[in-house]
């Protein structure tokens, strides 16, 4: 939306004004389906692309979605690999390696988790494919998600910041606030919001502040992360997207899905807490509320701002990323 007059508005998005899109989009709209490549690192493949398609599809915008996975995981599958997860037949029905798609251009780029536990990232066994992917998606993507794990790889990879481990697991449903948000990534949310977190690493504000390249959008009031952005202008004087969004934890998750992740993980963690906030009365045995469910909001926020920024001709996207 843009408000034409003959001056800018004092307060809602004009034609020229740094808050609002570029006036060739604004004065003629050309559409076509917005290519999101969806990398899977996670184990239960199937859960995952259920819980973000859902969340990716939930605008008026058309979505297409490519899966991917790394070449390693698709020669393991090919060689006779049986994961506990995903039938091999969902990986050759519906993924594609990385090596097949590296030559497409793509809106949109989404890395997910996986359940890796050193805060050492580049020790990872993927850690070489990961690099190359993420190199790749300088030039052939306009703008990356990257969540959990690979926030802190990502962070690790393009600005060098080190994550860290915490004593435990974090694993819970943690209440965060909004520091900034120039992409209005978190549009429509509360200035406080419960967000599911899952993971081992942690980041701490105090490593982010300073960078000129990052914008802190979100953490707890202990100063551990949700939300970090590197933003872009569309052009020189107008309106902001995120070219990278680093995010942490885990708004799309399901009602349940923290109790199949504490149940999975107390088999090997015997001492890990019950997560904090999420069963009632700290009961195991009763029924989570879903009190998040609305923060997945951000997922067709970002969907709104590709659409924004996106050239028509994908083949102009390099271009778009300078």
């Amino acid at each position: 939306m843009v408000i034409t007059a003959s001056e800018a508005h004092p307060f809602l998005p004009s034609l020229g004004d740094p808050t609002a899109i570029a006036e060739e989009k604004a004065l003629h709209q050309d559409i076509r389906p917005l290519e999101i490549a969806i990398l899977n690192l996670m184990a239960d493949k199937q859960t995952t692309e259920l819980q973000l398609a859902r969340w990716l599809g939930h605008t008026p915008l058309q979505v297409r979605l490519t899966f991917v996975t790394t070449d390693s995981y698709v020669a393991s599958v090919k060689a006779g690999h049986k994961s506990k997860s995903t039938p091999s037949e969902h990986i050759s029905k519906y993924y594609n390696a990385w090596s097949d798609v590296k030559d497409r251009k793509f809106d949109g780029l989404l890395v997910t988790g996986v359940n890796l536990l050193d805060a050492d990232v580049t020790s990872e066994g993927i850690w070489d494919e990961i690099q190359e992917i993420f190199n790749w998606s300088k030039t052939n993507v306009l703008s990356s998600m990257y969540i959990c794990w690979a926030g802190f790889a990502a962070m690790r990879y393009f600005h060098d910041i080190k994550c860290h481990n915490g004593k435990t697991k974090t694993l819970g449903v943690f209440e965060h606030g909004i520091e900034a948000d120039s992409a209005d990534l978190l549009f429509g949310l509360p200035d406080r919001f419960p967000i599911p977190v899952g993971r081992w690493q942690r980041l701490h504000r105090d490593k982010v502040e300073g960078y000129k390249a990052l914008e802190l959008v979100s953490c707890t009031d202990d100063g551990d992360i949700f939300l970090v952005a590197e933003n872009k202008a569309f052009k020189k004087g107008c309106k902001t997207y995120p070219r990278r969004i680093f995010m942490f934890n885990h708004p799309e998750y399901d009602t349940d899905t923290m109790k199949k992740e504490y149940l999975r993980d107390i088999k090997s963690f015997p001492d890990l807490p019950i997560p904090p906030n999420y069963f009632p009365d700290d009961d195991i045995e009763k029924t989570p509320i879903n009190t998040w469910r609305y923060t997945a909001a951000i997922y067709g926020n970002w969907i709104k701002s590709l659409y924004e920024a996106t050239p028509y001709d994908i083949n102009d996207i390099p271009e778009a990323c300078e």
